[in-house]
């Protein structure tokens, strides 16, 4: 008679365990080496804003930026003149006007009507290119940032 009214107990028990630890799972922050671009900080880019950035810029580190857009998505890509193989394009999303930013968390500020691009974090896109004097410049500052600028 006991067993009836302990085996309905035991199972509640069980199901608010199990609960509990899949609540504690689903609050858990992915750790992972990316910048959340959430819905609230999305920018639309007018037709002009994108005319202007969508192009080439000649950058600090000898490199070229390619700016391009497919869709209403925009794409950046790092060319190096010395290597025969493309690198990989990175998806950057609007986030003011002439601000973007990619998943891992570089920055790209465009000013002058697109004349201009400023490039915080470079150190996160495929295929950087770093000058021996940047690399000295980084390890001495104690710094990780890498800014690029455009000529």
């Amino acid at each position: 008679m006991h067993t009836k009214r302990f085996l309905p107990i035991l199972l509640a028990l069980f199901a608010l365990a199990g609960g509990t630890a899949q609540a504690q799972t689903a609050a858990a922050p992915p750790t992972t080496d990316s910048v959340r671009v959430t819905s609230g900080t999305y920018y639309h880019v007018t037709a002009q804003e994108a005319f202007d950035i969508e192009q080439q810029y000649r950058l600090s580190n000898g490199q070229r930026l390619e700016v391009r857009q497919q869709d209403s998505h925009f794409f950046g890509r790092l060319i190096d003149d010395r290597e025969w193989q493309a690198k990989n394009s990175v998806e950057i999303y609007p986030t003011g006007p002439g601000q973007f930013v990619s998943k891992k968390g570089a920055t790209f500020v465009f000013s002058n009507a697109g004349d201009r691009v400023v490039i915080d974090d470079a150190q996160f896109l495929p295929g950087l290119r770093m000058p021996a004097d940047m690399r000295s410049a980084g390890t001495v500052t104690g710094s990780t940032s890498i800014r690029l600028v455009s000529r």
